[in-house]
């Protein structure tokens, strides 16, 4: 304890199983809705660009927004503003922390029940 004002943050040295398996159903709802051929959601890493000329998922700009939209279908999160936007995208697990941020617990819970 530092200071006598309570333990010091501890890093997680293990990701929750929630957040494995949130970035698992999210590479598999890119590659179902995008479309996405001969690439299996083992193949996409979570740090990785989305939106790059070498990414392994080929997504568009068009591909962004049946991203989006499958979002809020899925786990009922919109897109606030487009500013953002390039950030959330940025990689699955920029997309995945998004997710958990705005979602609600019990959609959230629901939707990865689904998968």
């Amino acid at each position: 304890m530092p200071d006598g004002l309570g333990a010091a943050p501890r890093a997680p040295s293990v990701m929750e199983p929630v957040d494995q398996a949130l970035r698992e159903d999210l590479k598999k709802l890119i590659i179902r809705v995008c479309d996405v051929r001969g690439i299996s959601p083992g193949q996409v890493a979570d740090e990785a660009p989305m939106f790059s000329a070498d990414s392994v998922l080929g997504l568009t700009s068009l591909d962004a927004i049946e991203i989006a939209v499958a979002v809020e279908r899925e786990y009922k999160v919109k897109m606030k503003n487009v500013s953002s936007a390039r950030e959330v995208f940025a990689s699955v697990a920029a997309l995945a922390e998004h997710i958990r941020r705005e979602a609600d617990p019990a959609e959230l819970a629901k939707a990865l029940a689904k998968s």
